[in-house]
């Protein structure tokens, strides 16, 4: 049977895939532990109260981002378009700092502060939304740096001990999440679906703007539900785990490139395989240098630049 034309099958196989990466993962640290039956009491709530939530927040995290990668590159008719083009990442990481200045001692502030940062950010991209795909994506850009420009100054404000976790916020971390499992899981679930619902409208919007039209696409409330749809994703990825830089670039072009253009198939495979990616990126960083843990934002981006160059290069030759 080709899974490639079977999505069903796809789905099923990339589910069997994910768990079993991480059952493999879960065993992996200073000392084995076995997922399927922990030996002792310190090890059965070292996996169900760390080791099992950190793994699903990172699945969840990776897959939403993967999706919003593969429809801000539909929406911005760019292949190097990300989660973070057009400063929703930004905005957040200004939102979480200024938390950490005015609410320094509420462990759910820097959340809070994340997610209304984050919408703020959509606020403003929706606003810029009617000049066109090419006007956005510069408009993005000059977003990005101002609130660049922001975050910068409020990290000069910040006291001494707040710095460090500012920068291990911004590097992404997926250790201190404030939001339950299951709503990241529930959004996860629910953007894959809006994803496989819209995936035909999709298909057709990549042949162009006017090729979509004359096929019954109503393509200005396409592109306005896109745009909320990947920034909604994005803000709530930011807000869970901080920056996380090149899942939502890389996994939908090595998806595109294993499973061809059509976004039923596409999006299945990237929901999937960015929350593998991730998974594997933070037990790597939690691993690697153990007991001491790099920031899984740097651990994802040292492969991804290879791995996306490695593309591009494949696309040219």
């Amino acid at each position: 049977m080709n899974i490639r034309k079977n999505p069903y099958s796809l789905f099923c196989v990339l589910l069997l895939i994910s768990l079993a990466v991480a059952l493999i993962a879960l065993g992996m640290g200073e000392h084995w532990i076995n997922p399927l039956s922990p030996s002792s009491d310190m090890e059965s709530r070292i996996l169900w109260e760390l080791r099992w939530p950190r793994l699903l927040t990172a699945f969840a995290v990776g897959g939403m981002l993967a999706l919003a990668g593969a429809w801000f590159q539909v929406l911005l008719g760019n292949p190097l378009a990300e989660p973070y083009v057009l400063g929703v990442a930004g905005s957040a990481a200004v939102g979480a700092v200024s938390a950490m200045i005015f609410m320094p001692d509420a462990a759910w502030a820097v959340s809070l502060g994340a997610f209304v940062g984050a919408w703020v950010g959509i606020t403003v991209v929706l606003f810029f939304s009617r000049l066109g795909s090419a006007r956005l994506l510069l408009a993005g850009v000059v977003l990005a740096a101002f609130w660049a420009a922001v975050l910068m100054l409020l990290i000069a404000l910040l006291p001494e001990r707040g710095v460090a976790l500012a920068y291990a916020w911004m590097m992404g971390d997926l250790s201190n999440s404030a939001l339950p499992i299951w709503l990241l899981m529930l959004v996860w679930a629910a953007a894959l679906a809006c994803g496989l619902i819209l995936s035909l409208s999709l298909d057709k919007l990549l042949l162009g703007e006017k090729h979509a039209a004359a096929l019954g696409v109503n393509v200005p409330h396409l592109r306005k539900l896109l745009l909320l749809l990947a920034s909604a994703v994005t803000a709530l990825a930011v807000t869970a785990a901080g920056t996380i830089g090149f899942v939502g670039l890389v996994v939908p072009h090595l998806m595109r490139l294993l499973l061809g253009s059509l976004h039923q198939s596409v999006l299945i495979a990237s929901a999937f395989g960015g929350g593998v990616l991730l998974m594997l990126a933070d037990t790597a960083a939690r691993t690697v240098i153990s007991p001491a843990e790099l920031p899984v934002g740097v651990l994802t981006a040292i492969i991804g630049v290879p791995v996306f160059l490695w593309l591009l290069l494949r696309r040219n030759a």
